[in-house]
């Protein structure tokens, strides 16, 4: 677990290497212990820098080269947003990366929850249900990109989030040759896109999501691509409040996966959740998004901020 960029432990990694044989302990119990008790825990005062516990997981495929980076110029992007963020490296092991840490007194210590997440994580019934509770409860989430490619085995997790990948728009060999996409600034007043104008050009892996659940009758249609994973639940804008859309207007579409002139394609976007805030963008695919694009990088501090009730 790392707490900045530096090459050597910081302070937080000392203190939690030194406390992990406790938690360890601690999450044999705390597993039957109704997560709605611990909910109530681990309330910052004012004098204290909200904290984000920001996990990453490589999952289908080969993973996102850009999980190194996203989890650095996190740490980077709270030093400046005025909040402290927390990693644990999960990029390291490819699909096999051990959550056993997360048990609901640790996950109670943070404010918010920052999830890029890719594919079914190798949690338990739960860490799942702990982590809606923790939102529903009245602390923050934050969806970065491939956080809408997970838990699609628990639909409460997509209820939170607000829906489930379904398939990318942007062929990887445009991706890589820079196309850039415009992306319609659909509200203009949220913390995350008071930056912005009307319209953000942006070169960036974009989204397409399932509008409809699963279906028995029709197997083959409405599954994640890659990940062959299916939809318990729809977008649905009246669940959500978009940010940010594709601008099927002013960018170029030929090419793209299955976007019409038109279209509704929604690429980030806010709710309410019980007493808690869920933010979520698509955008992250790429390493210079995070390192080179100051732009991205107010993008998602505002959206931390407003997810951790510092900004409305």
């Amino acid at each position: 677990m790392n707490d900045a960029g530096s090459g050597g432990p910081h302070p937080s990694r000392r203190r939690f290497l030194k406390g992990a044989a406790g938690l360890a302990a601690l999450s044999a119990t705390v597993g039957a212990a109704p997560f709605a008790r611990a909910a109530a825990q681990a309330r910052r005062t004012p004098q204290q820098r909200p904290r984000v516990l920001f996990l990453t997981h490589p999952g289908v495929g080969t993973g996102h080269a850009s999980l190194p980076a996203a989890e650095r110029m996190a740490i980077e992007y709270g030093t400046t947003g005025g909040f402290d963020v927390t990693v644990h490296e999960g990029y390291l092991t490819l699909g096999n990366h051990d959550f056993g840490f997360l048990t609901m007194e640790y996950l109670n210590s943070f404010d918010a929850l920052m999830l890029m997440t890719n594919g079914d994580l190798p949690w338990s019934d739960e860490q799942r249900q702990g982590i809606v509770e923790f939102v529903r409860g009245g602390k923050g989430f934050i969806g970065v990109h491939c956080a809408s490619l997970t838990m699609y085995e628990y639909p409460e997790f997509g209820e939170m989030l607000g829906g489930y990948y379904v398939r990318f728009i942007t062929p990887a060999r445009d991706l890589a040759r820079g196309r850039v996409h415009s992306l319609k600034v659909e509200d203009g007043t949220h913390p995350s896109t008071r930056m912005l104008g009307d319209s953000w050009p942006i070169s960036e892996e974009l989204y397409n999501y399932a509008w409809v659940p699963w279906n028995e009758e029709d197997p083959t249609h409405n599954v994640s691509d890659p990940g062959g994973f299916r939809p318990p639940i729809g977008f649905n804008r009246e669940r959500v409040n978009v940010l940010l859309s594709l601008d099927t207007e002013r960018t170029n579409l030929q090419g793209l996966y299955r976007v019409h002139k038109g279209g509704d394609y929604p690429q980030a976007w806010y709710r309410e959740y019980g007493e808690g805030r869920s933010f979520y963008t698509s955008l992250g695919h790429r390493e210079e998004t995070w390192t080179q694009n100051d732009v991205f990088r107010a993008h998602l501090t505002g959206g931390i901020r407003w997810a951790l009730g510092l900004e409305d």
